[in-house]
């Protein structure tokens, strides 16, 4: 029962508060990039890397033009103790679609938004092969999220490769800071 109940109280502050600008008590930090990128038949190289705590860096090739590129899209808030973990979000979408619209999912637009920012990834589809796609110093805006969020961690999961979960899986972990 308090689970629910605390899940429901991390959803509603995600939705009504992403847009209210006020002072946080907190800094979302970045702590961990593990991708598994094997087996993927339309990537050719797939690159991660810390700049610090709050900034990342990516370079894509894609060996074959995609126009149609689903993935899915976890995001979990983890307690202090790591005991418990509370789906923020859970959705599988188009990138190329997703690009081309990206007011159908507040969270998911402010995170294409700096990324649109910090990269010459193409704003619609194809993705072009042989091309490198670069992201430099993608960085958290904490004004961008809830003003109030709970100490806890964060964990934010990428499936690239939509038939088989187990080759191309980007798991990108984190912190709120008090």
């Amino acid at each position: 029962m308090f689970g629910n109940s605390l899940h429901l109280i991390i959803i509603v502050i995600f939705t009504i508060f992403t847009t209210v600008k006020s002072k946080r008590d907190y800094s979302l930090e970045i702590q961990n990039i593990t991708p598994i990128v094997t087996d993927i038949p339309f990537v050719k190289s797939l690159n991660f890397s810390l700049t610090n705590e709050k900034a990342a860096n990516m370079d894509l090739i894609v060996n074959r033009n995609i126009t149609k590129w689903p993935i899915k899209l976890a995001m979990y808030m983890l307690s202090k103790n790591k005991k418990h973990r509370f789906t923020l979000l859970e959705t599988t979408f188009d990138v190329c679609q997703s690009f081309e619209d990206r007011r159908w999912n507040n969270f998911v637009g402010v995170f294409f938004n700096e990324l649109f920012d910090k990269s010459n990834l193409p704003r619609k589809c194809p993705f072009v092969e042989n091309v490198l796609y670069s992201v430099r110093n993608y960085t958290v805006d904490d004004d961008c999220y809830p003003p109030i969020l709970p100490d806890a961690s964060w964990k934010f999961i990428l499936n690239l490769n939509n038939a088989d979960a187990k080759t191309g899986v980007i798991t990108i972990s984190g912190r709120v800071k008090k």
